[in-house]
């Protein structure tokens, strides 16, 4: 007898356990879809503002501006040839020596270019070969932002972002 009471127990238990699982599973429904219905998910429209005026260049940078047109050269691991244009793009010319000769000994750096504050950027967009120029960029980066040290009509004097390395470009006349 005991035996048969013990299985009808078994079979309740088992016959509501399903029920509470039911119960357990539509709370957490409801749940959710209450956390959706007062969730925002689209966009929070915010009037469009109007942006600041970009301020005047100083005069400082115009007549660097002025002065960083034209074609440079210097000798940082083999020779280099940097000519920027008025339109802000420009090019580098770069034949490599020794062991920087891995890569190939020729190349072509095309890019944009910017001044402000005294810095100048330079931002590589493409070159020749594009394979190896792609391989350089990969290692060291596309763009770069120099402190400008000196300059006149005949040198420009930038440091590297390491703080040491100074690169004495030279204008070519």
């Amino acid at each position: 007898m005991m035996s048969e009471s013990s299985d009808k127990s078994s079979c309740r238990t088992a016959a509501r356990r399903p029920w509470r699982r039911r119960i357990v599973l539509m709370l957490v429904l409801v749940g959710a879809a209450a956390a959706l219905a007062t969730c925002r998910c689209y966009p929070i429209e915010t009037p469009p503002r109007k942006l600041p005026a970009p301020a005047p260049a100083s005069d400082e940078d115009a007549r660097h501006r002025k002065l960083v047109l034209g074609t440079w050269t210097d000798n940082y691991k083999g020779k280099r040839t940097m000519t920027l244009l008025e339109d802000g793009t420009g090019t580098m010319h770069v034949e490599l020596s020794g062991f920087n000769a891995i890569l190939g000994s020729r190349m072509r750096f095309d890019m944009v270019w910017s001044l402000k504050g005294g810095r100048l950027k330079k931002r590589t967009i493409g070159g020749e070969p594009s394979g190896r120029v792609s391989l350089v960029l990969k290692m060291m980066g596309d763009h770069v932002d120099e402190p400008i040290l000196n300059l006149d009509d005949k040198q420009m004097l930038l440091l590297d972002a390491d703080g040491k390395t100074k690169y004495d470009w030279r204008r070519v006349e």
